[in-house]
């Protein structure tokens, strides 16, 4: 996507929670009904409505013949809650109100207006979604009761269901969600739908932009985001986006310090043929990390002190997080492309806090804690991925239609160990508003040494899978979609060290497994659309085991989904509401009887209604609302209590520019 950004800087600043904000810089492009012109050399062409942007055999050509610096207005997503276009269905930008399927952005916009710094922070406010805080760094993210998959620039990457601290926003131009069935371009998973992260590109004028932040609970932040030509050419370009922060919590002991640095460089090789190359590094190191509040004796929930923290002042959960992304993208024929893609991604992690040993009393806030309660762990987290595809238009009985063609890999490798743990302290008649007088436990009563006291496990998977994708039109207002999926799915896991070793053991081989697509959009007017879309399920449940060895049968099922799509004033304004029907066998649950494994149940049909309302509905007034209702019912369910927090009933949420922002879940 093309991209316009200010030259001059802009800094903001928050005091206690009131950010006062200038014009912002490096934006990723003007409103959708701007008209583009040139900032230098004549003007090559226009365009007006909601992509604002000029054809790109056009400016293929005039990049090829002049190298002038034509300012292309892209997806419109800057200054505005909506976007005409996204990359997460089909890999180039297709407009929302062709996709059918239920579509959600985060832009840049939303992003600033809300002060969204994490992942948990935007997904926060999306339609629909579920957000399950795994501790201080990380979340799980839940969308029609499936937990939702990741892509980064559409190339799926196993990071998001690997329970990972995820990277902080600065570094992402928007945030992309695809709810409901996503198998055809994600292969295994993708039930609940998929989040794809869209990292930032460089742009071909040099800009600079900064904000420093002080907030409450002395919190600290400032970030710096810089885009250069490095040759005079601008055919060799430069981005950066870094930040520090330190911050303490609303509960006690609690305190984290972060950097992330992220750089992007782009290189027109040839007029034809672009590479890019970008590393993403953070380090966050939290202190009493906190992972919520323990159940009361009468199991409820604790409604004491909102400032007590079970963990200590000596806990800590520390990450590493890296990745490398590499590309190379070569225009074909008319407006065919071939891309290549590579992501590495790699995470090590540290912790060590006491977990409380039993229930808390709800009158007087009394726990007990044991060093046998000790949690500490290590491990890391890596992921690969390769996507190659090629997509581009053909003419058939004097209609133009789009083809998809790939092929991708994934693979990912979980290794955690648990330490020896020959600790023995008793800390009874602990208050909940007092935990810090539980000591930290001597390096010496706990290590990662052999011994059949610890635990380890190394799970490794991969998958593999050939995809098609073919968009025909066949009248002026209607549209068929077909796609196709062939996968290989392999999983296989062994114990390592503290325990003792194992030989890998295979949970999963499946073969020549067929995700099938079929969708159709029927243009009512101009703006109005309709549309209609069946997808399969096909999950294997990662790294789970069952008490007798083994992994669980994969998740299989299928979606329909039906609904309408508009847009009004020139794109400025997205409405949608959907129908979706969901119906699958053998999702994992845990094993009642025994701790640490898992069972599956079934069969589960889900369905119910949502709709959302994106975009600018007065001047300088934009809104992001939406409404999810779900109905679950589970079959010969082997468990009491199925998942329902997953799956909510009512969801509504509701962003304004200038308003704060609410959410509701019942």
């Amino acid at each position: 996507m093309s991209r316009i950004f200010r030259t001059l800087p802009c800094f903001g600043v928050m005091v206690g929670g009131l950010t006062l904000i200038c014009a912002p810089a490096l934006a990723a492009s003007p409103p959708a009904y701007c008209t583009p012109t040139s900032t230098s050399g004549p003007k090559k062409c226009s365009a007006s409505g909601p992509s604002c942007g000029c054809s790109s055999s056009a400016n293929h050509a005039s990049a090829e013949t002049t190298h002038q610096n034509i300012t292309v207005y892209g997806s419109g997503s800057r200054h505005s809650y909506t976007v005409p276009t996204i990359e997460a269905w089909g890999k180039t930008p297709v407009a929302l109100k062709d996709i059918p399927q239920s579509v959600s952005v985060i832009t840049q916009q939303r992003m600033e207006d809300s002060n969204m710094l994490t992942m948990t922070d935007a997904m926060r406010q999306i339609n629909g979604i579920r957000v399950m805080p795994a501790s201080t760094a990380n979340s799980n993210f839940y969308s029609r009761g499936y937990q939702l998959t990741t892509s980064v620039d559409g190339t799926p990457n196993a990071s998001g269901t690997l329970n990972n601290a995820s990277f902080d926003l600065s570094m992402y131009d928007r945030i992309e969600v695809l709810r409901g069935s996503s198998g055809l371009l994600q292969g295994a998973g993708g039930a609940g739908g998929v989040v794809n992260e869209v990292t930032k590109k460089p742009g071909q004028d040099f800009a600079l932009s900064g904000a420093a932040s002080v907030g409450s609970f002395n919190n600290y932040r400032a970030d710096v985001d810089m885009t250069v030509a490095l040759n005079k050419s601008k055919t060799l370009r430069f981005r950066t986006a870094d930040l520090f922060e330190d911050n303490n919590y609303f509960y006690k002991y609690a305190h984290t310090r972060k950097w992330q640095a992220y750089g992007v460089l782009e290189w027109d090789i040839t007029p034809r043929t672009t590479f890019m190359v970008s590393h993403a590094a953070q380090q966050q190191d939290n202190q009493a990390p906190y992972y919520g509040l323990p159940l009361t004796t009468a199991n409820t929930l604790w409604s004491g002190s909102r400032s007590a923290n079970p963990s200590q002042s000596w806990g800590y959960s520390n990450y590493m997080t890296q990745q490398t992304i590499a590309s190379l993208n070569q225009k074909l024929w008319g407006d065919w492309s071939a891309t290549a893609r590579g992501t590495f991604y790699d995470q090590s992690y540290n912790t060590l806090y006491n977990e409380p040993w039993n229930q808390i009393d709800p009158s007087t806030g009394i726990l007990q804690y044991r060093d046998q309660g000790i949690a500490a762990f290590k491990g890391t987290n890596s992921s690969r991925s390769a996507d190659i595809y090629a997509q581009g238009s053909f003419h058939f009985l004097n209609r133009t239609h789009h083809a998809l063609f790939g092929f991708n890999y994934n693979s990912y490798e979980q290794v955690t160990q648990y330490a020896n743990n020959t600790c023995n302290a008793i800390y009874n008649d602990v208050s909940i508003n007092n935990t810090d007088v539980v000591k930290k436990p001597t390096a010496s009563c706990f290590n990662y040494a052999t011994n059949t006291n610890g635990w380890g496990t190394d799970d490794y998977a991969y998958q593999w899978g050939f995809y098609g994708q073919l968009r025909f039109e066949l009248t002026k207002k209607l549209s068929l979609i077909l796609g196709g999926r062939a996968s290989r799915y392999y999983e296989k896991l062994r114990d390592i060290a503290p325990a003792p070793a194992t030989q890998w053991q295979t949970t999963s081989n499946i073969h020549g497994e067929l995700t099938p697509y079929l969708g159709a959009v029927y243009q009512i007017t101009p703006h109005i659309s309709w549309y209609a879309s069946y997808s399969s399920i096909f999950t294997p449940s990662v790294g789970k085991e069952t008490y007798h060895g083994g992994g669980l049968t994969p998740q299989r099922g299928n979606q329909i989904e039906t609904g309408f799509k508009a847009e009004y004033f020139h794109g400025r304004l997205n409405v949608s509401s959907a129908l979706f029907r969901m119906e699958s066998v053998n999702q994992p649950v845990q094993d009642p009887l025994h701790a640490q494994f898992y069972i599956t149940t079934g069969p589960i049909r889900r369905q119910g209604w949502e709709m959302q309302i994106d975009g600018q509905i007065l001047p300088n007034l934009d809104v992001s609302i939406g409404y999810t209702y779900l109905d679950t019912k589970v079959s010969n369910s082997r468990v009491s209590d199925f998942g329902g927090v997953y799956s909510p009933h009512h969801m509504f949420n509701a962003d304004f520019s200038r308003l704060r922002q609410f959410r509701v879940i019942l």
